[in-house]
């Protein structure tokens, strides 16, 4: 059993349940690249759930290329959160409306600004569920000198 791995492992789900946004880069069926801003919720499996327009570019991206890159980071505390998965519109599936009450929650949990999308037609929304297939968490608080504590990557489930 590896300890070092287990406390990054935790530190890394704390620190994606402690935030709320994060920069999701999709490809379009041209290879033209978009990243953009987006409210999240995620599981104890580091599955991420998202809400976007059916017309984004965002959303007509995943339908053609469901492979994504996912960031959160904090300037505060040095640390970065990195997740490549596959994404999947579960706007259909069971579990949509408990996430997306989640996100909801979430989307308007400041008292005086109110995340875009909540102004939206609900109608017009897709919930996105992010699997990862690959996680590296970053955490550069605390070492001394060079970077071999740094870098940890993360056993997908």
């Amino acid at each position: 059993m590896d300890t070092e791995l287990d406390h990054s492992t935790a530190d890394a789900l704390a620190f994606l349940k402690r935030n709320k946004t994060g920069v999701l880069a999709t490809m379009a069926g041209d290879y033209n690249l978009h990243a953009s801003m987006v409210y999240y919720t995620a599981d104890d499996d580091f599955n991420i759930y998202i809400l976007t327009q059916i017309d984004s570019r965002k959303y007509k991206a995943l339908q053609q290329h469901p492979q994504v890159a996912f960031t959160i980071s904090s300037s505060e505390i040095p640390q970065t959160l990195q997740i490549e998965g596959m994404a999947m519109d579960i706007s259909l599936d069971e579990e949509e409306g408990k996430k997306r009450d989640e996100l909801f929650d979430i989307l308007n949990s400041n008292p005086q600004f109110y995340a875009p999308i909540t102004k939206l037609d609900p109608s017009e929304l897709v919930m996105v569920w992010i699997r990862p297939t690959w996680i590296r968490w970053a955490d550069y608080a605390f070492e001394q000198v060079g970077n071999r504590h740094t870098f940890k990557e993360i056993p997908v489930k």
